[in-house]
């Protein structure tokens, strides 16, 4: 099963145009996504793995070039919303697990962030019991630092943050063939470093 997202990187700094094409500009190279680009977000299309480290990793070159850098992302599977095409069918929960979204075990990449994501595993009645079990997981990482209203606050080395993501997607898809998570990231905030 496919999953993709769109995605979009917002550089606090002068040189903005370079940061965000520096690091999204590799991914054109790249033959095991589908990648496509406008003027509010990038789509990334691919197994769950190739996208969740993709993101990751272009988010991560992103934050190298310094100062304050946000994302901003939708994952999803089994969206419906395209009929015309086959990857968005959703599938049953036991073919949707059987592709799993274990993201490559990465060290530490020393970059420290705040996250905040929401898990939407659509389509399913017991849709509570799900996010309420994937919140009672997320307690368990080391980056886990709250709850909040309508979504989950983590903080930590990205590498961290984007595990939590990858194994909260890839479990609620054990439920359901349609899934949607979203996660907002931000690097070197002026609010966090006042103690916000």
């Amino acid at each position: 099963m496919f999953c993709g997202t769109q995605f979009s990187i917002y550089p606090m700094s002068d040189d903005f145009v370079d940061v965000i094409l520096g690091s999204i500009g590799p991914l054109q190279h790249r033959d095991d996504i589908r990648v496509e680009t406008d003027d509010l977000s990038t789509l990334v299309v691919g197994t769950p793995n190739a996208v969740f480290t993709t993101v990751r990793d272009v988010y991560a070159e992103a934050c190298r070039r310094g100062g304050h850098v946000v994302l901003s992302a939708t994952f999803s599977r089994g969206c419906p919303g395209e009929p015309d095409d086959p990857m968005c069918v959703p599938e049953k929960p036991a073919e949707a697990s059987a592709s799993k979204a274990q993201l490559e075990v990465v060290a530490p990449l020393a970059i420290d962030v705040a996250a905040q994501y929401s898990l939407y595993p659509l389509g399913i009645p017991s849709y509570m019991d799900v996010i309420y079990r994937e919140i009672a997981e997320a307690k368990k990482a080391a980056c886990y630092d709250r709850g909040k209203n309508f979504c989950t606050r983590l903080k930590g080395d990205l590498s961290d943050v984007f595990a939590v993501f990858g194994r909260t997607f890839e479990s609620a898809a054990r439920e359901t063939g349609h899934v949607v998570l979203t996660a907002t990231v931000s690097k070197g905030s002026p609010s966090q470093k006042q103690g916000g």
